[in-house]
């Protein structure tokens, strides 16, 4: 049990690496990171995403082996904060401060520690259920330690209200769920195509914490039509060639958007990478109307 323990968390682990690699090399994207340009960003790019992706994969390795057969309780929810917090010291250090890969810690961190959890003790996988042991595990408080209001994040809430990165994870993640449901519905092969449709989707429908900050709920809602109109064909097209003009324009990124998309990328990667190979069980992933 213990090899097999050791193992499966070093795969889960490499295949979140996977996943934010996967979100950083598709391209084009509206306003984000990819091999080919910058996006909206002056301080980032390509090469600094890989080199962060890689400096978290032991920490989300550490997650993996702390929920392995490990319901989810108070216990677990600090703990996974707290090797959350130590992923994000290390990943400021590899990149001189800036910020890349902050959102994506707190939702994958949850995601491979829910999968952990749930594989070890049943030996399958239900993606439902991965999606409420997530949302029990945030129920619990971490009590080692206090809310930053002067986050990016906090600042938003506090002007706009929303769900948050806290408040995604707490409703079950519905907008991974829209990302999947996009995925397994669309007839295309195209990986590429997919995976950006998978992003319009959650565009279309997320109110992006990264794109309030450095603008509003204006920008915010002209971003949401042009990726939904994008999305209801193939790529590219007029609105999508629309959207990422105005990325530009308004110096704004769906950062929130992108977490989202590597997390959908991890879960996708379960299916068929993982060895050995997973029961998986993806029944009742349905489209989530805006409310």
């Amino acid at each position: 049990m213990e090899e097999q323990k050791k193992r499966m968390c070093h795969e889960l682990a490499r295949l979140v690496e996977s996943a934010l690699i996967d979100e950083v090399e598709l391209a084009p994207k509206p306003g984000l990171v990819d091999p080919f340009n910058t996006g909206a960003h002056t301080d980032m790019d390509h090469q600094l995403f890989l080199l962060s992706a890689k400096t978290l994969t032991p920490y989300f390795e550490e997650m993996a082996q702390a929920a392995w057969l490990t319901p989810m309780t108070q216990t677990l929810r600090e703990s996974i904060a707290a090797i959350g917090r130590r992923a994000e010291v290390a990943m400021l250090a590899a990149t001189k401060g800036i910020n890349t890969h902050k959102g994506a810690i707190w939702a994958l961190g949850l995601f491979v520690s829910a999968v952990s959890s749930q594989y070890s003790r049943k030996q399958a996988l239900f993606f439902p259920e991965i999606f409420s042991d997530i949302k029990t595990l945030v129920s619990f408080e971490d009590r080692q330690t206090t809310v930053d209001d002067s986050s990016h994040g906090a600042r938003v809430k506090r002007t706009y209200g929303g769900l948050g990165a806290f408040g995604e994870a707490a409703a079950g993640y519905p907008h991974v769920q829209i990302a999947l449901a996009d995925f397994y519905g669309r007839e295309e092969r195209s990986t590429t195509q997919k995976r950006l449709h998978m992003l319009l989707a959650i565009i279309a429908s997320l109110e992006d914490t990264c794109i309030l900050y450095r603008s509003d709920k204006a920008v915010l809602s002209r971003m949401q039509h042009l990726a939904g109109l994008a999305n209801q064909s193939k790529l590219p097209n007029q609105a999508f060639t629309e959207l990422h003009t105005f990325c530009l324009t308004q110096q704004v990124s769906p950062g929130g958007s992108a977490d989202l998309l590597a997390a959908s990328l991890f879960l996708l990667s379960l299916e068929d990478k993982v060895t050995p190979p997973i029961l998986i069980h993806r029944i009742h992933i349905h489209p989530i109307e805006k409310k």
